[in-house]
């Protein structure tokens, strides 16, 4: 086996030439007295990156006819939840407020039988504003939960 080394020139555009060397490896193999082979083998000038190996997916387990139901039954909660916070949230859309102080009320109790009632409209029209972005989330949450 036998290695030749030898400059090689590329042509440029005016500038200044750069040299690269190119390494040819020829070798032969004698198979015969007539048979002979001569190989020649060029350098790679770029090599791509390997590419990372992607799992195999796991394949889907069949549902069972119980977990079918199931699986029915839980979405249907879900779709009725759902309902109610629409409706819910298109009663608070419904619920007008003026520009003028003191033409609504609001009136809060809680779970000791404490009252609080206002009359202020601009901070009755925060919570507003603060449920309504509530209700859409929570809205937002109960749709992705159905899925099939």
């Amino acid at each position: 086996m036998s290695k030749i080394t030898a400059p090689v020139q590329k042509p440029s555009n005016g500038g200044s030439s750069k040299e690269e060397a190119a390494v040819i490896v020829a070798s032969t193999t004698i198979l015969g007295p007539e048979k002979s082979k001569t190989e020649v083998i060029k350098p790679v000038l770029k090599s791509e990156p390997e590419k990372p190996v992607v799992p195999a997916p796991e394949p889907i387990k069949e549902m069972t006819l119980m977990e079918k139901i199931l699986k029915v039954e839980n979405i249907q909660l879900v779709i009725e939840k759902r309902a109610k916070l629409v409706q819910t949230r298109s009663e608070l859309e419904r619920f007008q407020t003026a520009s003028n102080d003191f033409n609504c009320s609001m009136r809060l109790n809680d779970s000791d039988g404490n009252v609080f009632t206002t009359s202020f409209t601009p901070g009755i029209k925060k919570v507003i504003d603060f449920l309504r972005t509530s209700f859409d989330a929570s809205i937002n949450d109960v749709e992705t939960k159905i899925t099939f």
